[in-house]
């Protein structure tokens, strides 16, 4: 047996199309790390487009009409923000703190009114044009503290305000109301202290999005987690929410900072789905060949004359093609490492990765290879049933193409199969519903009711003893003497 899959290997690789794949492979982990490297700030060009697209609205616009008054101050407020935005660099504090902050946006706006507006007023207009030269000044100065103090110091008698009103209210519903705003500007208020203690400006930096992040997905938290009877949309939402919430701020709390989250070790522990259809592809090109060529070529025959079972010969064919899918998961890990540390710099992969574990409601770090590993091995199932595909079509049709095209035309439509799920039930215990066991990692849910990690393991095992046991009857069936 030993000796047949040496046999194998040895055809295998002394293919001429091994060593295409293999060109292939080094040639687009290469350009996939390059372009991942390729700074990309914000296109100030489309800035400008946008600006002359508002300079022209504003035209139709006559803000002295009651009907267009609202309308005219919005885009001119946002004409306005935006000229002020192309001050300054895309990757700066200063665009970003005016792209998310509602202070700048605010004195913009109240400026126009006085200036625009049905109400407009002399006065104000003074000290609105006061207030932005104030804040024109701050962001010119580079005093990126300064925002922060001052938002923290609004948001501490934000939260005081609230609590003294809780003391005179008996409303359950205003209760209720008041506690979450609270509970809403304690957030607001320590990724304000976050920033001020480890020193994070409003930039395009991976702990300031985390910042971001942190907010966002708390909010989407409370407005979910007391929700009844919520849809499965809604759950998945909640779920993505809590991990970001938590996984954001154990990076914040510990400082681990990345300087490119699309670097070397992002492609390394997304390798599945970086290269993914590429370790499918080459998988499929392997097993869709491996018995069929051998019919075409009439090499069968001298194959079936030698000293071994029909099932041992298929056997060991069917040993390589599985092989070779792990040959392949590694030598793209192989290769996205030294091309990815050679781009990015071997000291990304020392980055731990961070994941929040829902079953445990506790955090899970762990190093990039050992999260590849784990990652790689629940993808499984999605290439070697694809593979045995290949593998089973190219014994019983004897063709090549069609046994490579079938099983990749397959994979490419099993998403549209999983949207059909939602109507038709059924399809839940279909292959393609049940081969991502990723989706079951750090306490995940299956894509249906009813699925687990084992019913869905279950599932693959069925189809692929299924295929497996076809393949070994037809091939111990068939007549070889027409080959």
């Amino acid at each position: 047996m030993s000796k047949l899959i040496k046999n194998e290997f040895k055809k295998l690789f002394s293919k001429k199309l091994m060593l295409i794949l293999f060109v292939i492979a080094i040639g687009f982990t290469i350009l996939t790390n390059v372009i991942y490297n390729i700074d990309d700030p914000y296109n100030k060009e489309y800035l400008k487009e946008e600006l002359s697209y508002l300079e022209e609205e504003l035209k139709t616009l006559d803000y002295k009409s009651q009907a267009d008054n609202s309308y005219y101050l919005d885009l001119k407020t946002e004409y306005d923000l935006i000229k002020l935005k192309l001050d300054y660099d895309t990757e700066s504090w200063q665009y970003n703190f005016i792209n998310n902050s509602d202070i700048v946006y605010l004195s913009l706006r109240d400026i126009n009114e006085n200036i625009y507006g049905i109400n407009k007023d002399e006065q104000k207009l003074v000290e609105a044009k006061k207030e932005f030269d104030t804040i024109k000044t701050r962001l010119n100065s580079g005093d990126w503290k300064s925002f922060v103090q001052e938002q923290l110091e609004d948001t501490k008698e934000e939260i005081a305000f609230y609590e003294e009103q809780l003391k005179d209210i008996t409303d359950k519903k205003t209760i209720e109301e008041l506690r979450t705003n609270i509970e809403i500007d304690k957030v607001d208020k320590q990724a304000l202290e976050w920033r001020l203690e480890k020193e994070i400006p409003y930039n395009n930096s991976f702990l300031s999005g985390k910042i971001e992040e942190y907010k966002n997905s708390f909010q989407s938290v409370q407005a979910l987690k007391d929700k009844e009877n919520k849809t499965k949309e809604e759950k998945q939402e909640y779920e993505l929410a809590l991990k970001q919430m938590n996984t954001s701020k154990y990076y914040i709390e510990n400082n681990i900072n990345i300087e490119n989250e699309y670097d070397g070790r992002y492609m390394l522990i997304n390798l599945t789905q970086e290269y993914g259809m590429f370790i499918l592809i080459f998988s499929v090109i392997v097993a869709g060949t491996i018995v069929s060529n051998e019919f075409q070529k009439g090499t069968i025959k001298l194959l079936l004359t030698r000293p071994y079972s029909r099932n041992k010969i298929l056997l060991s064919k069917y040993i390589v093609n599985i092989i070779s899918i792990f040959i392949f998961i590694i030598m793209f890990a192989i290769l996205q490492y030294f091309i990815g540390g050679i781009v990015s710099g071997f000291n990304v992969f020392n980055t731990p990765v961070v994941e929040y574990d829902l079953a445990t409601n506790s955090i899970v770090v762990m190093s990039a290879f050992k999260y590849l590993i784990i990652i790689a091995l629940s993808n499984l199932p999605i290439y070697i049933l694809t593979s045995t595909l290949a593998f089973a079509l190219s014994t019983l049709t004897m063709n090549s193409a069609v046994s490579i095209a079938i099983p990749i035309l397959g994979n490419m439509v099993s998403g549209l199969i999983n949207i059909f799920m939602e109507k038709l039930k059924i399809l839940k215990y279909f292959v393609t519903a049940n081969w991502d066991l990723s989706v079951y990692l750090f306490g995940g849910q299956g894509l249906a009711e009813g699925l687990n990690f084992w019913t869905s393991l279950a599932i693959c095992l069925i189809y692929l003893a299924i295929m497996i046991v076809t393949t070994f009857v037809v091939f111990n069936k068939r007549d070889i003497k027409n080959v």
